[in-house]
């Protein structure tokens, strides 16, 4: 009988490859982004140096600048460096840090989209294994249902044969008894010494010696001197045909046992 669970547990196990490529994946999608996200930072890290690094070259360009003009390291280069600190720097290092911000933050965002899209592919994956067991399972279902019903109209045949067969048997069953009652029953002779004579179905005598069927010659010639004429007597007012053999037949194939003279004439008894 088809077994739900362990048919989805067999199909189940032929997606176990694919299943463990995604987990793979999905498990990896954390690191990944952790390496991302350092890779950002350090990028922004060096651009904030960068920043940093330009911020002070452009101040000492401003004392120099002011020192050539014969002024001092304060007023006017203070003023340059105030200028560009507010009107520079700043707005680069607040752009960097929003850059940065934004980048983290995408980085993320298709981090957790490829997280999302890799586990609907395996919740697909799942499902699609449970439908394929499903449509096994049904199949097996069925197939043990076409095979019940082969069966049964296997053993509707078999019954309707064995019936038909039972009845026609019991037909000639009762034919062969009518048959037998309607028939006259076959009479036999024994004469001792192992012959005997048979009727046969058409009224006509068989003669046999030790149950095998021989000529009326060599039957004649085996019981002659036989105190037997009542037996052959017998025989002829059953109405039973000898077919040629006679009183006067036997008389004389019982003076040729008696004498040794033999008359051709008996030769046509070989052939019965």
């Amino acid at each position: 009988m088809a077994n739900l669970e362990q048919i989805l547990a067999e199909t189940s196990k032929s997606y176990d490859n694919s299943r463990k490529a995604l987990n793979d994946q999905i498990n990896a999608i954390s690191g990944d982004l952790d390496a991302q996200k350092q890779r950002i930072n350090a990028q922004y890290a060096q651009q904030g140096k960068s920043l940093n690094n330009q911020r002070n070259w452009q101040a000492q360009a401003s004392s120099m600048a002011a020192s050539r003009n014969g002024g001092s390291f304060g007023g006017k280069s203070e003023i340059a460096n105030k200028k560009y600190y507010q009107q520079s720097f700043v707005p680069a290092v607040t752009q960097m840090q929003t850059n940065q911000a934004n980048d983290l933050s995408s980085a993320e965002s298709q981090a957790n989209k490829n997280k999302l899209s890799l586990e609907q592919t395996l919740a697909s994956l799942n499902d699609e294994a449970t439908r394929y067991g499903m449509q096994r399972y049904d199949a097996a279902v069925q197939a043990e249902e076409e095979k019940r019903r082969w069966e049964a109209e296997q053993a509707e045949r078999r019954r309707q044969f064995d019936a038909q067969m039972a009845q026609q048997n019991a037909y000639y069953k009762y034919l062969n008894q009518a048959s037998a009652s309607a028939s006259p029953k076959l009479k036999s002779w024994d004469f001792g010494g192992g012959y005997q004579i048979v009727q046969n179905p058409y009224g006509e005598a068989e003669y046999y010696s030790n149950g095998n069927k021989i000529s009326a010659y060599n039957f004649l010639t085996g019981t002659a001197g036989g105190n037997n004429w009542n037996k052959w007597n017998d025989v002829w007012n059953n109405g039973v045909s000898t077919r040629g053999v006679g009183s006067d037949t036997i008389s004389g194939i019982n003076n040729f046992m008696k004498t040794g003279n033999y008359d051709s004439r008996y030769n046509y008894l070989r052939n019965y």
